[in-house]
């Protein structure tokens, strides 16, 4: 297989992760889901991994690209800080105005023996295929199509948005504008280094409920 259309390349890889949902919906036994969550990420992931090996991609396709080491922490402290205010307040502000049904939900808690494979493994594989994908490959290939930013912050932050479909109205929009905030760090630096480990925290700390209690949510 010999791809080299970025924008080929974009969709393949991006599919599953709207496939993903689907497990959230039909799937309430956590360790089928997990295997299935994790699954859908890993393919994405070898398929990028086998387009650099064939040399269709770069590393620097996809936002791999080595900061300075102040450069680095500056820009992941700022996304990190953004994110947090876009995230938790942002599906406050939404639940007031978009309907807030979900379509489904993920079955692992903290209760469950799987809570902690998938609050570290589980949300890091998360951070890295995410932003891979649709952070670095996403500019890349808007980019290379002529989109200006503002248009590449809106479509990318849509296309990452509807990837949690099956949580509901508020949960795409929210996430869209967390995404379209992550992107900037992508366009402004050119790597997602930074914004690989702010996803991580955003996610941590709005999964295990810590953002919620720091705004009083």
């Amino acid at each position: 297989m010999n791809i080299k259309n970025k924008s080929l390349i974009f969709i393949i890889t991006a599919i599953p992760f709207y496939l993903n949902d689907f497990s959230n919906i039909f799937i309430n036994a956590e360790l089928p889901w997990l295997l299935i969550d994790y699954s859908l990420k890993l393919i994405p992931l070898c398929l990028i991994f086998y387009m650099i090996v064939k040399k269709n991609l770069s590393l620097k396709d996809l936002g791999l690209t080595a900061l300075s080491p102040i450069k680095f922490i500056l820009w992941t402290i700022g996304i990190t800080l953004l994110g947090l205010c876009l995230d938790e307040p942002g599906f406050a502000i939404w639940s007031k105005i978009l309907p807030s049904f979900k379509l489904g939900t993920i079955p692992i808690g903290p209760g469950s023996p799987l809570y902690t494979l998938d609050m570290t493994v589980g949300l890091m594989l998360v951070a890295i295929a995410e932003e891979i994908i649709f952070r670095g490959l996403a500019f890349t290939m808007l980019k290379e199509k002529g989109f200006s930013p503002a248009a590449i912050f809106i479509i990318s932050g849509i296309a990452f948005g509807l990837i949690h479909w099956s949580a509901g109205p508020v949960a795409v929009v929210a996430t869209a504008l967390t995404g379209t905030g992550l992107m900037i760090c992508m366009w402004k630096t050119k790597s997602i280094l930074p914004t690989i480990v702010a996803h991580y925290i955003i996610n941590y700390l709005s999964f295990s409920g810590l953002a919620s209690n720091l705004w009083g949510i």
